[in-house]
């Protein structure tokens, strides 16, 4: 795949080279250094154990390595502090009291105060995995001790891969997961997929809950730098505690808080380029004039008769060799850049997280950048030994601007033998003479000729008070408000000749989620029960308005002056709201520490539905065996093995608000010879709509190998979903086109494999962790209107995915030696052949048999944009400072639609460009791409444009180095990283014309460039 940013590449590699030189320097510094620190080095000088000791400590890991920032406090006390650059702290204690010390990746340790003044301690790496506690659906657990299937990042894997939002950072890394990106354009949207599509016409996009509010809103709001951990809830076991809103999985944000200690001030930063990831070689002007002569019929080296088809301009440019490449005129260098500074620290009492942030990605279309400013908030105090409350909030401001697709899509059909300016450098609307309607590819580009802006503000919080009745129920109340306003303006300019025209629409949402939760802990014997109720009331009242209007008389004023136009062209405005009521109640049950067993019950009560269907009941169970417990698996190198399963059952309302009630729509009468308006339904009511269920069976494997330094789980699931909403169509003669009822069902099944490994972890430094993770999900519709039968219409078929490509099979090109056998199918050299796959028998029945002929029977289902399988591949090697990270990503077997390839309309005519093509000639007896003919399109155009869309991506590329304590000391700093890294750099696909990745399988003119980027950046701490 051709690259246009080698310079950037050799820039990359001239840091290695900087870095290196400062690891020399770094490995000159520890020159003579003492490496023989004890764990505990014990200095007698007071006997009175009544007074306070002033303690003066080191804090090293198991390398004799010193530790900044680690959390130093005296338990049951006011007095904390955290270690310096070199690890050190001074504290006060008494004899007898009890020194911890923590910090992120180790175990905790803890001394007890004696007569001493010095204590030097060391922590060990938290090397299982095992143990870490994960965010659960209102708690958390002991890895160990889940039974449902969950998959879970931290704040370390996110911020290897530099983006806008935590999505994007997150692709490659979990498993049964699938992100991708719906195209290049800064801010757009990231598709997520938690194992497939389960609906047909409603959202298959998961909830977020973040910081335990749920909302469905924009995600680009929230700055991903503030974010602790994320963990994606996957099978219904683990989501039924969500009800409805987690039918499509559900994905658990944490973001930062203090920690006990001093203030700790951080600032985090990058800058980088974004080249567009493309190898679209265009035809030049003598390509092009070949090409416009073969679809006449002549020769490609006989310029006899261009005077036929080209205009004189065209001609003299061709003859001068002076060409165009309209491409490299529309597109440019990107940028992407990110600051943020962050404060955080707190006592027994109090702890605090402030960060304000700023992002800005400048695409590699001209006017088109999004950009992102954000403030969070996450304060908790301690009032009393039983009462706890909090504050948890995000503001954020954004603005968006987009570009129409005309500049790029247009600039790969221009002429290449034509300019966009006259010979005084004006700018030509029109330079083609012989295209007098088709506009300069760069038009749009011109001042004041097309603006489209989006404006959003955004306030997300939750305000939470806990109070802790005794040591093992406490109750917690949740508020969450969540305010978005946004508004987006266009404006189209007069330089295409037409009348200007703009418009607007301001959007206002505002939901709250109201909770009370229940939490009760008790552990007696062999036995450790966890209890949770909670009662939860959500609602959502969202309003639009907008107004369009043209012929505006100031062009400067864009739309924000369309008052003025002269014609007003456009009024609207909408109301909605919505509410969900829930229950829930959950008990996980742990006996003699390897059986578990969770039990979870949900009841949601919906405002969409109609009376009698509102309320629906989720249940779940799971179960899950701990099998390393057994004496008889103790001594070997299994170190953990857990088998369990689970079954739950989720609901999806999937329609509107007022859905169920009808709808009406104006229309206009006349009475005599007076027009007025009135009112007819457009909307068939259906009070008998209920919930889209899901029921998930999931069975899993947990294990760990020599110590844990292996470990894992492998997942199996099925996921049934009925009652589907969909458009029953109806006969035009009832006066309307369709109903909306609860017909169809779709599963998904599929298995997971993820592997996490230590390799190498040596006492001199160096260390190589392996994380991959594979799945594959198998998504077929099962029932549709009349139970087993196609729905060909809307391509969707019983036993394949809800999005597929049904169209004719390419066989190759018809050849000079098969004349006769195309002249049976009514075509001639030159022209596509089809693959006739189908016929029918004498019952009328097709039977998947040829039968001599090539019509609609011949359409076959080709394939679909749901990959064979993913995954990712992530290496991580440490060594003395240096760290460097390897993602690769792969999505393999799904099929792409490229529009580049578009022969249809007049795109294969020779009148228009077009990328270098293998096509057709008596000389050049191709299989690809037809023989272009100026008298019509080729028949079958379409079945050229279907291509494997698999590919492997070096997803992203880390090297960062951590600057010796002793280079930055004097300027104030506890720690100093520098960084540098590429993102999708290498793509190896079978697709080599752009970057195969797309949400929806298809690529073109009217989807902009992903792109590669080179960004630098560097984390300090104060």
């Amino acid at each position: 795949m051709k690259k246009k940013f080698t310079n950037y590449q050799l820039v990359w590699l001239l840091v290695f080279s900087v870095l290196a030189l400062c690891n020399n320097r770094q490995a000159s510094a520890y020159t003579g250094k003492s490496t023989a620190i004890q764990p505990s080095e014990l200095e007698t000088i007071n006997s009175n154990n009544a007074l306070p000791i002033p303690l003066i400590g080191t804090v090293v890991d198991q390398n004799n390595s010193p530790i900044p920032g680690a959390t130093v406090i005296v338990v049951g006390t006011t007095r904390g502090t955290v270690t310096d650059i070199d690890g050190k702290f001074n504290i006060d204690a008494t004899v007898g009291q009890v020194i911890r010390v923590s910090f992120i990746g180790f175990q905790s340790a803890e001394v007890t105060v004696g007569n001493q003044t010095t204590i030097n301690i060391s922590l060990q790496e938290d090397t299982s995995a095992l143990e870490e506690v994960v965010v659960v659906g209102y708690g958390t657990q002991r890895k160990s001790d889940l039974t449902g299937a969950i998959s879970s990042v931290t704040s370390e894997d996110l911020k290897e891969t530099p983006a806008g939002n935590f999505l994007e950072q997150s692709q490659g890394r979990l498993a049964g997961v699938d992100i991708v990106r719906a195209n290049g354009s800064p801010g757009s949207p990231v598709q997520i997929r938690i194992r497939g599509n389960r609906s047909i016409n409603a959202s298959n996009e998961p909830l977020y809950v973040i910081d335990g509010i749920p909302t469905n809103a924009n995600i680009n709001d929230f700055n991903p730098n503030d974010i602790e951990s994320m963990e994606v809830l996957k099978d219904a076991s683990s989501v039924a505690i969500y009800g409805s809103r987690g039918a499509n999985g559900v994905v658990l944000i944490t973001t930062k808080r203090g920690k006990t200690g001093k203030a700790v001030i951080s600032y985090d930063g990058y800058y980088g380029v974004k080249q567009p990831i493309e190898n679209l070689n265009l035809m030049d002007g003598n390509a092009f004039a070949a090409y416009s002569r073969i679809a006449r019929g002549h020769d490609g080296d006989d310029s006899s008769f261009d005077s036929n088809f080209l205009a004189p301009l065209e001609i003299e440019n061709l003859q001068a060799g002076r060409f165009t490449n309209w491409l490299d005129l529309a597109i440019q260098t990107g940028s992407q850049q990110d600051h943020q500074v962050s404060v955080s620290g707190g006592t027994d009492k109090v702890n605090y997280y402030v960060s304000g942030s700023f992002f800005k990605e400048d695409g590699y279309i001209p006017g088109t950048d999004f950009e992102r400013t954000a403030i969070r908030v996450n304060l908790e105090s301690k009032l009393t030994d039983k009462l706890k409350m909090g504050l948890s909030a995000t503001v954020s401001l954004s603005e968006r601007n987009q570009m129409s697709s005309a500049p790029f899509s247009n600039s790969l059909g221009y002429s290449p033998l034509v300019g966009p300016y006259d010979e005084e450098g004006n700018f030509l609307a029109f330079p083609n003479p012989r295209e007098g309607l088709l506009s300069n590819p760069l038009l749009n580009y011109q001042p004041y000729q097309y603006v489209d802006e989006t404006r959003g503000h955004r306030i997300f919080a939750n305000l939470y008070a806990e109070y802790q009745f005794n040591d093992n129920l406490k109750l917690r109340v949740n508020y969450g408000p969540d305010f978005n306003l946004s508004r987006r303006g266009t404006y189209g300019g007069m330089l295409d000749g037409n009348i200007n025209q703009g418009s607007i629409n301001n959007q206002m949402d505002f939901a709250y989620t109201q909770e009370n939760i229940l939490s009760y802990d008790k552990s007696f014997g062999n036995h450790d029960l966890n209890l949770v109720g909670l009662f939860s009331v959500q609602s959502s009242r969202f309003e639009t308005s907008s107004l369009s209007g043209q012929d505006i008389p100031i062009e400067k004023s864009l739309f924000y002056d369309l008052g003025s136009s002269s014609t007003i062209t456009g009024i609207g405005s909408s109301l909605g709201e919505w509410g969900l009521t829930s229950y829930m109640g959950r008990a996980n049950y742990r006996f003699d520490d390897k059986f578990l067993f969770t039990l979870t019950g949900r009841a949601d009560g919906s405002s969409r539905l109609a009376e009698g269907n509102k309320w629906a009941f989720f249940p779940a169970f799971s179960a899950g065996y701990i099998l390393s417990e057994e004496e008889l698996m103790q001594g070997s190198k299994i170190s953990f093995l857990k088998v369990r399963g689970g079954y739950g059952e989720v609901g999806n309302t999937a329609i509107s608000a007022y859905q169920t009630l009808g709808g009406l729509e104006r229309t206009t009468y006349v009475f005599g010879s007076t027009a007025a308006f009135g009112y007819a339904n457009n909307l068939i009511p259906n009070p008998d709509l209920k919930w889209e269920i899901s029921k998930t069976m999931n069975l899993g494997l947990d294990y760990g190998l020599f110590e844990d330094r292996i470990n894992g789980s492998l997942e199996y699931y099925i996921t049934n979903t009925s009652n589907l909403l969909l458009n029953r169509l109806l006969p035009i003669t009832s006066g309307y086109n369709s109903v909306l009822q609860n017909i169809g069902s779709t599963r998904n099944s599929g298995w997971e494999l993820s592997v996490n490994a230590n390799i190498i972890n040596r006492p001199a430094g160096l260390k190589w962790d392996v994380n991959m993770n594979v799945f594959s999900n198998k998504e077929q519709i099962t029932e549709l209107f009349d139970g087993e039968s196609d729905d060909v219409g809307n391509n969707w078929f019983i036993g394949e995915p809800i999005n597929v490509f049904y169209d004719f099979e390419q066989g190759g090109i018809w050849q000079l030696d098969e004349a006769d056998l195309a002249a049976d199918y009514g075509q001639q050299p030159g022209d596509i052949r089809i693959n006739d796959v189908n016929g029918r028998g004498e019952d009328g029945e097709l039977n998947k048999q040829p039968d001599g002929n090539i019509n609609s029977d011949d359409r076959k289902v080709l394939g679909s944009t749901v990959p064979s399988w993913s995954g990712g591949l992530t290496n991580r090697v440490s060594y003395k400072g240096f760290d460097l990270s390897v993602l690769v990503h792969a999505r393999m077997g799904q099929m792409l639609n490229s529009g580049y390839h578009n022969l249809g309309g007049n795109n294969w005519q020779g009148r228009y460009n077009a990328i270098t093509m293998d096509y057709w000639t008596a000389d050049n007896p191709t299989n690809a791409i037809p023989r272009p003919n100026a008298g019509e399109a080729p028949l079958y155009a379409s079945a050229v444009r279907y291509f494997d869309g698999s590919y492997i991506k070096i997803r992203n590329i880390a090297l960062g180095y951590n600057i010796n304590a002793e280079l930055i000391q004097k300027l104030g700093l506890t720690s100093a990283r520098i960084y540098s890294t590429v993102n999708n750099a290498f793509i190896f696909s079978p697709y080599s014309t752009v970057d195969p990745e797309t949400s929806n399988g298809n690529v073109g003119g009217g989807s902009p460039l992903t792109t590669a980027s080179y960004i630098f950046g560097i984390n300090l701490k104060f």
